[in-house]
């Protein structure tokens, strides 16, 4: 599944050539001209990272990630401060506030690529290195490729547990029945629904108090389908 990438710019040029770029290197690019659009992006969809410049009109790049670090929820996603402003207070107060990089204007595509690269990189190694991921009652055992739902070790089969740990990676987010086609199977989506829904409500039998009435895993119609955010509420 392609990485999402948004360029939060004011710049169309900058933006067109960013694009080309990442394109190219593999990556889905979205765009928004200021940190309004970004936000209002944000309610509804998910990325994967953020090429954020800081002088924007409505709503800047510091006030954006200011605004993203005060949610309640966890920001899920690394930011790349890409400005032409290019003194130290400005870089330190872009990291300090939260940026996992600070690239100067002007400069070389490649070199942004470069960065995005190392920084989704080290983002993915983070995750993968963790112990556990705790999402309400489930419980994924990373390291030894197990998930507990109630401290009870779930039998999954293969596809089945690819689809439950791709969900906990982000609750809350919602993935798309091609998402999900192409993650699985890393095959081009050919609208066979069926499959997905099968494995869905296989999933649901196993993890669900009631699979006729999910709460777990739920279905957003029209966009796909999403595991829901809880609080922990055990501890193996």
């Amino acid at each position: 599944m392609k990485e999402k990438i948004m360029i939060v710019d004011d710049s169309l040029e900058l933006r067109n050539v960013l694009r080309l770029y990442l394109e190219n290197a593999g990556y889905k690019v979205v765009e928004a001209t200021n940190g309004l659009e970004a936000l209002e992006y944000l309610k509804s969809n998910d990325i994967d990272l953020m090429i954020l410049d800081i002088m924007m009109p409505k709503m800047d790049g510091f006030e954006l990630l200011k605004h993203l670090e005060s949610q309640n929820k966890k920001r899920n996603f690394p930011i790349i401060f890409l400005s032409a402003r290019t003194q130290i207070h400005d870089k330190i107060r872009g990291l300090t506030l939260g940026a996992d990089d600070y690239i100067e204007k002007p400069y070389d595509p490649s070199e942004v690529i470069a960065r995005v690269m190392v920084v989704l990189r080290r983002i993915n190694k983070q995750k993968e290195e963790e112990k556990q991921i705790i999402v309400g009652n489930l419980t994924w055992d990373v390291s030894n490729r197990q998930i507990y739902l109630n401290n009870e070790l779930l039998e999954l089969r293969a596809k089945e547990y690819q689809l439950l740990t791709l969900f906990m990676k982000y609750p809350g987010r919602v993935y798309t029945k091609q998402e999900i086609y192409e993650y699985l199977w890393e095959d081009s989506y050919l609208n066979d629904d069926n499959t997905i829904m099968v494995h869905i409500s296989n999933l649901r039998d196993k993890i669900e108090d009631n699979p006729k009435k999910p709460n777990k895993i739920i279905t957003i119609r029209g966009l796909g389908y999403m595991l829901k955010k809880e609080e922990n509420k055990n501890d193996r």
